[in-house]
Order: structure tokens, then sequence, then C-alpha cells
């Protein structure tokens, strides 16, 4: 079935949006690859993030820097990355995707977290922060939680709804709340 003129003009008009953010981003520092389609995201420090060529990047994806002053403070994606939309990124040190990921929408990363020492109150415990690493072929289900200092294995699947909170394997599959091993990736 053809689709409609309409469809077709929309699916134009999308595209020249697009390039008129990726413009306005490349401007502000942001590193833009070939061929990447940018949707009406949040990002406070574009100069902080990159993008590699190919990836597709949906609407109301904010990519939150909190230490952009910070030298080693930076979020880099690979090629042919999707990114679904209302994703999150908090990042206070360091995050890597590499290529040909999916990551389904309204999915968290935080790579900064708190301690739990009775010492001290809650508002006044020491910050944990660990860099996230997201090795390449991983498909990441909609509604994960990716917490700090995990590295999440070449060709893995992580299901729907999960808590990650620690690193998980090359070709596996993890499921639940904490993640757990559910079996091997053939």
């Amino acid at each position: 079935m053809k689709p409609n003129n309409f469809v077709l003009l929309r699916h134009k008009f999308t595209k020249l949006l697009s390039l008129i953010r990726k413009v306005h981003y490349k401007y502000l520092g942001m590193e833009i690859g070939e061929n990447t389609i940018l949707g009406k995201i949040q990002c406070s420090w574009p100069n902080k993030v990159s993008l590699g060529c190919n990836s597709f990047i949906e609407d109301n994806v904010v990519f939150k820097i909190t230490r952009p002053f910070s030298e080693d403070n930076s979020l880099k994606i690979g090629e042919n990355v999707f990114i679904g939309q209302g994703c999150e990124f908090n990042i206070t040190l360091r995050m890597s995707i590499g290529n040909d990921c999916l990551i389904a929408s309204n999915t968290t990363f935080v790579d900064a977290g708190r301690e739990l020492n009775s010492n001290f109150n809650i508002n006044k415990q020491p910050v944990i922060i660990k860099e996230i690493t997201i090795e390449e072929n991983v498909w990441i289900g909609t509604h994960c939680v990716i917490l700090q200092g995990v590295t999440i294995g070449r060709g893995s699947v992580i299901g729907a709804g999960s808590v990650v909170n620690k690193p998980i394997p090359e070709y596996q599959i993890w499921a639940g709340c904490p993640a757990r091993f559910i079996k091997n990736r053939n």
C-alpha cells in the first residue's frame, strides 16, 4: 500500500526539523555523525555528547550532564544506535554505548549513587560515581534502569522493566528487579 501525500509531506517535514536540530546542536559543540536522525531532545551541555553515524534518537530523550566542567565527563554513542522516546541519561562521569545497540523507550541510565552509612543523614551520604559501558550489539528493553559501574557485554539482552546493578557478561539474557541471569544467548 502506497503512503498518501500527507504522510510523505509529514516525513519530509520531520527530516527537515531533524536537520535544523542537528545544525543547532553541532553549533553548540555536539558531535553528530552522518545520517543520524535527531528528535526533540533535551541537552544542556551538547559539547559533552557524541552521536555516531546512522543513529536514530527519538523525541523526549534527556542527556543530563551533571559535572559539565570536568574534563572526564562525556557521553559517547556509537553508530547504528536506536534510542527510544523518553530515555534519560544522568551522566556524572562517563558513559559509552557501542555500535548497533537498541535501547527501548523510557530507559534510565544513572552513573552516580549514594553510600548507605548510618553515621550520615541520607542527603549527606558520600556519592559513588562509576562509569557505565554498553558494549556493541546490545538490546535493552523498555523501562529499564541501568546503574553506576555496570558494563553490559557484547550481544547481551536486558528484559523490559529490569534494574541492572551489576556487570552482565557477553551474549547473555538478563531480566528482573534486580536483573538476574536467564539464559545464554545462542
